[in-house]
């Protein structure tokens, strides 16, 4: 664990302390087997504790032997934490319509918080993470262009992500050009924002369109794209995916489209509406 600390995740911007200090219960076992792993789950579920947050940090200790296994060479045990995973309820993105969006960008700019509101509005138009937007700098952005750069220092999955830019997207921008290195400037500390989340739960709250959290307005971004028969490969990329499996989570919002595919079958049987009077 420490030498994958400081080798394989000395650049990560992510923190791992807290995994690390409950993945320590391992430390007390010269021989970890399935069923200390099962037992560690169980005195974690016991404190109420979700499925996907111990696969999380059983994700960690995983990859710590891995990334030990093939980094060194005289290293010699089989890694009992591989194939292990706990079942997880069903990943069931929340998703706003086109009149929660507008409800939600309205509340924004109720107290004159137009950072906010265009904040709210590149999100919805550009599907990027939040801390992809906030950490933007002005060199990355290209308005003749139509995109800006997300670098792969700051992007989730470390690749170098290019975003195409609509007229929204494009207006927003002109908006915030109010500093010359920073989209989203704080002036009280001279340096980027580093969230909107107060300030968003206000707004969501005023708006009374339910529970929804930043993240989501990617899901509705995505939502949007696929509902309008952009293929998911397209989605893949503007969403910055590695692998269009993981946009394979938003397929089923077309449904048409399957539909579509039914009409290749034989007619094998007459009208299920004249079935229906029988």
């Amino acid at each position: 664990m420490q030498f994958y600390a400081k080798n394989g995740l000395f650049q990560s911007k992510h923190g791992y302390q807290e995994k690390f200090q409950n993945l320590e219960f391992f430390y007390a076992f010269d021989e970890i087997t399935i069923e200390i792993i099962n037992e560690y789950c169980t005195l974690r579920q016991l404190d109420g504790v979700k499925n996907s947050t111990i696969n999380r940090e059983l994700h960690v200790i995983k990859s710590a032997m891995n990334y030990y296994l093939k980094h060194k060479h005289t290293a010699n045990f089989k890694n009992a934490f591989n194939g292990f995973k706990l079942f997880e309820q069903d990943f069931i993105p929340r998703f706003l319509n086109a009149s929660e969006c507008t409800k939600l960008l309205q509340c924004s700019k109720r107290y004159g918080n137009q950072a906010l509101h265009d904040y709210i509005l590149l999100l919805l138009n550009t599907g990027c993470r939040s801390g992809e937007l906030l950490t933007l700098t002005w060199d990355n952005v290209f308005i003749n262009e139509k995109y800006f750069i997300i670098r792969n220092s700051l992007s989730k999955n470390k690749k170098t992500i290019y975003k195409p830019l609509n007229d929204t997207s494009i207006h927003a921008l002109f908006r915030l050009k109010n500093h010359k290195k920073y989209v989203f400037y704080n002036e009280k500390t001279n340096t980027n924002i580093k969230s909107f989340y107060k300030g968003f739960k206000n707004a969501v709250d005023r708006s009374e369109i339910g529970d929804v959290r930043i993240h989501d307005l990617r899901h509705t971004f995505a939502s949007f794209l696929i509902k309008q028969a952009v293929p998911l490969y397209h989605v893949s990329q503007l969403l910055g995916h590695s692998d269009v499996r993981i946009t394979q989570r938003y397929a089923h919002l077309a449904p048409e489209n399957l539909h579509d595919c039914l009409n290749v079958l034989p007619v094998l049987t007459q009208d299920y509406k004249s079935l229906q009077k029988e």
